[in-house]
């Protein structure tokens, strides 16, 4: 796995990996339980949206979409899980 995203929050986190989720995408937080440690931890950079090597790319194109406020509906999101080998519709 290769991380695509250091959240804010663990909400955040979820966000991003439910959109990767949607399209297709393995995708996992990780991370999101050491958020209480902040203080003995470093405040920055411990969650983290992981997906596979191979969809890196796919993951940072939506990533990237998501947060220039492209929020994909439910035909570009069929359509993305199409095209990432996804098998039937997301929203049946």
């Amino acid at each position: 796995m290769t991380p695509v995203y250091d959240a804010e929050s663990a909400i955040d986190a979820q966000l991003v990996c439910d959109l990767l989720l949607s399209a297709g995408l393995d995708a996992l937080v990780l991370g999101a339980d050491l958020a209480g440690g902040v203080g003995e931890l470093p405040a920055g950079g411990l969650v983290r949206v992981w997906v596979a090597p191979e969809q890196v790319p796919r993951a940072r194109e939506l990533i990237d979409d998501w947060q220039a406020g492209g929020i994909p509906d439910e035909d570009e999101l069929n359509r993305l899980a199409d095209a990432s080998g996804a098998n039937g519709e997301l929203w049946a």
